[in-house]
C-alpha cells in the first residue's frame, strides 16, 4: 500500500474525529429538538466513516489507527472551537466552518488515485458531508434554533 494513500486515509479519519466532537460541543448547547436530532444524525455518520476509514486502512495493511474522541486531545484541524456560553449563532457558523473544512478536505482528496473500492468509500462519504453542509447552511440562515419546536421547519 503506498504511503501517501495511508496518509490521505488517515487525515480523512483524523477530520472525522474532529467533526465529531464539534458536533458533541453544538450537542451541549442545542435544546431544539429538531436541531439536536439532525446534528445527532451527522454525527453518527462521522463515526460511521471513522469506523469505515479505519477498517480500509487495517485491510490495506496499515495499522488501525487507535482512535478515541476525546476533546482534551482534539486540535480541531482549523476547525472553529464552540466553547461554553457562545451565542447560537456562533455555534452555527462553527458548524458551518467545520463542514466546509470536511467538504474540502474529501473534495481534495477524492481527486487523487484510489482503487475503486477506496474510491466509492471516499465518494459516499463526501455526498454525506455536503448533505451536511447544505443543512447547517439553511439552519443557519433561517435560524432553525429560535423556530417554535412543535413548528414544521422552515429549511
Amino acid at each position: 500500500m503506498d504511503s501517501k494513500m495511508l496518509l490521505s486515509l488517515q487525515e480523512l479519519l483524523h477530520i472525522d474525529v474532529d467533526a465529531v466532537m464539534l458536533y458533541d460541543a453544538a450537542l451541549r448547547r442545542i435544546s431544539h429538538p429538531t436541531v439536536e436530532q439532525a446534528l445527532m444524525e451527522f454525527r453518527s455518520d462521522h463515526l460511521r466513516h471513522i469506523r469505515e476509514l479505519n477498517d480500509c486502512i487495517e485491510q490495506l495493511g496499515g495499522e488501525r489507527a487507535c482512535i478515541e474522541v476525546n476533546a482534551e486531545q482534539c486540535d480541531l484541524h482549523g476547525f472553529t472551537p464552540i466553547e461554553e456560553g457562545m451565542p447560537m449563532e456562533d455555534v452555527f457558523m462553527a458548524m458551518v466552518d467545520g463542514e466546509q473544512i470536511t467538504n474540502q478536505t474529501y473534495e481534495r482528496l477524492l481527486k487523487e488515485e484510489w482503487p475503486p473500492e477506496i474510491h466509492s468509500l471516499i465518494d459516499r462519504n463526501f455526498a454525506d458531508e455536503q448533505r451536511h453542509l447544505l443543512w447547517v447552511l439553511k439552519a443557519s440562515r433561517t435560524r432553525l434554533w429560535e423556530q417554535d419546536a412543535g413548528a414544521r421547519p422552515v429549511i
